[in-house]
């Protein structure tokens, strides 16, 4: 006699996930979470000035600098350089 298990099915594990992750959104929205998220990634996305000399792209920086890697406010096609502290 082959017995199979009694289990739960792959339909009934993906809805209950599926009605998991619409709950904690709600959550999130209810309780104000989702508006210092969007705080947060304004804030990491912001772009801050050159703190050097700023260089057309094909040019080499000035001498004892180096370009710097960041998120410039710099127009496309020019590079930011300046000292690295070191």
């Amino acid at each position: 006699m082959d017995k199979k298990g009694q289990g739960i099915s792959i339909n009934t594990i993906i809805i209950a996930a599926i009605a998991l992750i619409v709950l904690v959104v709600l959550i999130a929205i209810f309780t104000g979470r989702i508006g210092s998220f969007g705080q947060g990634v304004d804030e990491a996305t912001k772009k801050i000035a050159c703190p050097g000399s700023v260089v057309n792209a094909n040019q080499a920086c000035p001498a004892q600098t180096s370009q710097l890697v960041g998120n410039y406010d710099i127009q496309l096609g020019q590079k930011c350089c300046g000292s690295t502290g070191q």
